[in-house]
């Protein structure tokens, strides 16, 4: 057991040792890390498929694994068994083998998959196996490998082929070949496996893992412990790879053609090898150049030339064609870089670790692929802020300060403080005098011999990083603190003066100033400015601002083609006037990766070769390939699901596009939709952004955003088309992917609710019409019995007005009656007056006379006692006694009022003869003093009679006693 291992990691440490001392390219691709956390399933990635959507498919552990560009999905297999394999079939159909199990995945009618297995079409002696490690599919049928069966499936039947041993299937343009341990490399002919090799030997205990066809009748055989074999038709060789026997012979797992002459080989020890078809080392891909691990379980070239590697735990994306690579000066430390430069056939790299040189091999016109080692200068430690070349020698603006670089060494000119930059003053080659941007300002060096020379002139006044030659004027711009101007004095001396800002161009930071197409140009957060010669000052720039619009820069350069390449907002863009027209395009792939804060720095070597400083070493681009390259966008409606249900899948994103399925109608209940939407350009999923419309809800486009969701709630009944498209860049937008989709009304507002509605309203309506029908009956007999009614009551009217009118004649005749009643009362009631005033009156002279014959009587002289005398008072006394005369008053009165003294009477049985008259002679409105006269008392005693009278009758003091006698006979 000790010696196994000890085996095992010495062919590491040998193989690892061959892989370091071959020369790997110094640009690498940009690799993109998947983790199992990231995509969520199984460590163990065994195959790798792409159908015809560009949807990524992964023989994981944990089921099939599937990438869209966006988001993973893993679809278990029955039990959760580990799948080990997999192939994409016709009719959208994946192809899955697992462990004792094997079958496929198919999108239903939603588009979700749906998995189907295959094994009970198996017969039942063959149905125990292990492990399915290959599915091929050749002549419309498909083949499944475990160890001991191969599984043909053709329509709905399985034959089975069986061996001791099946090491290995794979499809090359020869056929369907597999390895067979008893009859060695055979191939399927007509239900037969047949064997290959006529000519040549392979050794005996060899494992095959991969067949690669590399030409029109070459067909590369890769093994694991032997190495690489070619197989011509029916004869076999060993393929002479001298430069890497060594370690190919014992650790390739699998294998895939890049290109007509790149082959990539991977392993489980050492990462990934590229080679070319003479089996020369052209590149490596392990843990040191980015990848998770270095044991590699399968690989796959996609459509757009990504290479994806299904890793023992992980899965990485090599964006292998891109024109784009990184390149990592101080190796695995990946620091920053600042500047580069190309110099006598090197390059050199300025990062925040010190300065590293490249000696570039000559025939290569992609220094990207320069096989070569990057070394680093001695005595460069820290920041290297700028490279320079100066009267064609190579200066390095350090934070220590100044250097010169000769024969790969270093050679110090200035360590007094830090420098940005060094320009020559005068336009001569060489020019005597050299001045330099520094931490303090401008110094001045002079030039002599091949050596500069430091005079002790200079003029301090501020950091001076951007630094422009305009005349006989230095220019200096603060980012932060504004625009000065060095100029000399008649004695040659310089001195600095601060620019006046008149016209508010400056602005708090990002005051930069540079060289383009031959003028001085100030960028600032208020525009872009350049000099005017003219007006001695700055203008707004009306070309510039057309190119680059006004947003802010951070950095704007000028190639030697006249394109103009800068930075806005750690964004890199291109103005390219290479054409009739100038073009604006952004490189996407760096957005957010480069310098920024004006350390930006891009150095264009040509179209070839432009190098970017980045937070973590330098990006390569090669720009001619970059604009050809360019893959189109595809954007896909991935998952379209009711917000109310999770369940409620009604786009799975699987099988045919949406367009291109039947309308679908959408229940009222789930009218809150959410909508998932992908892009299949991979590596790219953090500068893509996506813009929705939904037609006949939205009023216009989103905004562009990296969001890939949408969510529609409480949509109206009614149709919907839902469009997507994305890009990566401005001038680099996808197609628009549209879906269809109908949201029923509800339940209350379906074609059967409104025909219900209908017999409703018909049958409300015939109702109403029975009921009005009935009403108007029921209003003809009112109206008859109203009419009746009316004439019934027109003739009592008329009856009751013939009645009124003889009862008008009747009254008016009971009026002249009561009238003529009244006039006689009155008559009565005068005559009963006049009587009762003659009798007062009578009374009166009587009384008056009869006191007049007493006082006769009274005097001397007279016979007082005649007898005449005496019967002359008789007779008066006899006159003046009238109750004979009040009976017959008093019969006649109770005649003419209606038994008035008898009524009364009976209402008070108490009353006395004499309040019966007083109450008469009230009736008769008699004053007091007659009452008094014909009572023969006195007027109190007629007050004292009243009020007795007034007790009697129980009379309160507020009645009248004269409305209440005349009451009694009202």
């Amino acid at each position: 057991m000790l010696r196994i291992r000890y085996v095992i990691s010495l062919t590491i440490i040998c193989c690892n040792f061959f892989i370091a001392s071959a020369q790997n390219t110094i640009g690498i691709p940009t690799i993109v890390n998947y983790t199992r956390q990231a995509y969520n399933a199984g460590n163990q990635n065994w195959n790798i498929g792409q159908d015809n959507n560009g949807l990524m498919y992964f023989a994981n552990n944990k089921g099939l694994l599937v990438f869209d560009g966006t988001s993973w999905r893993t679809y278990p297999m029955p039990g959760g068994t580990i799948v080990r394999s997999l192939a994409i079939g016709d009719s959208n159909k994946i192809y899955v083998g697992g462990q004792g199990e094997f079958g496929y995945f198919s999108p239903a009618k939603n588009g979700e998959l749906t998995y189907n297995s295959l094994k009970k079409l198996i017969p039942p002696n063959d149905n125990d196996f292990a492990d399915v490690w290959n599915i091929c599919i050749w002549q419309k049928r498909v083949f499944f490998r475990s160890n001991k069966r191969i599984f043909e499936l053709e329509g709905n039947v399985i034959t089975v082929h069986k061996s001791i041993d099946w090491a290995y299937m794979g499809i090359t343009p020869a056929g369907l070949m597999a390895w067979d341990f008893t009859n060695r490399l055979v191939t399927y002919n007509r239900g037969e496996w047949l064997p290959v090799i006529k000519v040549g030997v392979l050794p005996h205990d060899v494992r095959l893992t991969t067949v690669l066809s590399i030409g029109k009748d070459s067909i590369l055989l890769g093994t694991l412990n032997h190495g690489l074999f070619i197989l011509k038709k029916d004869t076999v060789s060993w393929f002479n790879a001298p430069g890497i026997k060594n370690f190919l012979g014992k650790n390739i797992f699998n294998a895939c053609l890049l290109s007509p002459d790149r082959i990539a080989l991977v392993t489980n020890l050492v990462g990934c090898i590229v080679i070319n078809k003479q089996g020369e080392f052209i590149q490596r891909f392990s843990k040191k150049e980015g990848l998770q691990n270095n044991n590699i379980l399968s690989i796959k070239l996609d459509r757009d030339k990504n290479l994806w590697l299904g890793l023992d735990n992980g899965i990485d994306l090599i964006s292998y064609d891109n024109a784009i690579k990184s390149i990592y000066p101080d190796g695995e430390n990946k620091n920053t870089g600042y500047t580069s430069i190309f110099y006598h056939d090197q390059l050199y790299f300025g990062l925040s670790t010190g300065l590293y040189k490249v000696n570039l091999p000559p025939g290569n016109t992609d220094y990207s692929y320069a096989s070569a080692d990057i070394d680093f200068v001695p005595q460069t430690e820290g920041q290297v802020w700028g490279l320079s070349i100066v009267n064609d020698h190579l200066l390095v603006a350090h934070n220590r300060g100044a250097y010169q670089v000769e024969n790969g060494k270093i050679k110090v000119i200035d360590d007094k403080t830090g420098f940005w930059t060094f320009r020559p003053l005068y336009t001569t080659d060489p020019s005597p005098v050299m001045f330099a941007g520094t931490y303090n300002g401008i110094n001045f060096y002079n030039y002599n011999k091949g050596a500069f020379t430091n005079p002790v002139i200079h003029a301090q006044f501020e950091s001076a990083r951007y630094v422009v030659m305009e005349k006989d004027t230095i220019w200096i711009a603060h980012p932060y603190k504004g625009l000065y101007k060095v100029a000399f004095n008649a004695k040659g001396q310089p001195f600095a003066i601060r620019y006046q800002d008149k016209k508010g161009i400056l602005s708090a930071n990002r005051n930069h100033l540079y060289k383009l197409m031959g003028k001085m140009v100030l960028t600032s957060d208020n525009g872009i400015f350049e000099y005017d010669s003219i007006q001695n000052d700055f203008v707004r720039s009306a070309a510039l601002e057309k190119l680059l619009g006004t947003d802010p820069l951070s950095y704007i350069k000028e190639d030697k083609f006249g394109n103009l390449w800068f930075s806005r907002d750690k964004r890199v863009g291109i103005v390219d006037r290479s054409g009739p027209t100038p073009r604006l395009l952004y490189i996407s792939e760096i957005d957010d990766k480069i310098m920024g804060n004006g350390f930006e720095n891009i150095n264009v070597v040509d179209s070839n070769n432009v190098f970017i400083a980045a937070e973590k070493g330098f990006f390569h681009i090669n720009y001619a390939q970059y604009k050809k390259s360019r893959h189109p966008l595809f954007v896909r409606i991935r998952l379209v699901r009711s917000a109310a249900q999770k369940e409620s899948t009604i786009v799975g994103g699987y099988g045919p596009a949406p367009t291109e399925l039947p309308m679908p109608n959408i229940k009222y209940s789930d009218n809150s939709l959410h909508f998932e939407m992908a892009s299949s350009v991979y590596g790219q999923e953090q500068n893509t952004e996506y813009a929705w419309y939904l037609e006949g809800f939205d009023r216009d486009w989103s905004p562009w955003i990296k969001k890939t969701e949408k969510d529609y709630t409480n949509l109206p009944e009614g149709t919907y088309t839902f469009k997507v498209k994305c890009r990566n860049t401005a001038d680099n937008e996808s197609t628009v992917a549209t879906w269809s989709f109908r949201v029923l009304p509800p339940w209350y507002r379906s074609w059967w609710a409104y025909s219900l509605y209908a017999c409703l309203l018909f049958g409300l309506l015939y109702i109403f019409y029975k009921r009005q029908q009935d009403k108007y009956k029921r209003l003809q007999q009112l109206k008859l019995l109203e009419q009746q009614q009316k004439y019934a009551e027109e003739q009592r009217q008329l009856q009751v007005q013939h009645e009124l009118e003889i009862g008008r004649s009747e009254k008016q005749i009971m009026q002249l009656e009561n009238e003529k009643l009244e006039a006689a009362l009155e008559h009565k009631n005068a005559e009963l007056a006049s009587s009762a005033m003659s009798l007062v009156r009578k009374m009166e002279i009587l009384t008056r006379l009869k006191e007049d014959l007493v006082q006769y009587k009274n005097s001397a002289g007279t016979d007082k006692g005649g007898k005449e005398f005496q019967k002359i008072m008789r007779v008066m006394d006899k006159e003046l006694d009238h109750d004979g005369e009040w009976e017959q008053f008093a019969n006649h009165f109770d005649t003419v009022h209606t038994n008035y003294l008898r009524k009364l009477k009976e209402q008070c049985p108490e009353i006395t003869a004499s309040e019966l008259k007083l109450a008469a002679y009230l009736r008769l409105s008699l004053t007091t003093k007659e009452i008094a006269q014909l009572m023969n008392i006195s007027i109190r005693g007629v007050e004292t009679s009243r009020y007795r009278l007034r007790k009697k009758l129980g009379i309160s003091n507020d009645v009248n006693l004269f409305d209440y006698l005349i009451s009694i006979t009202r």
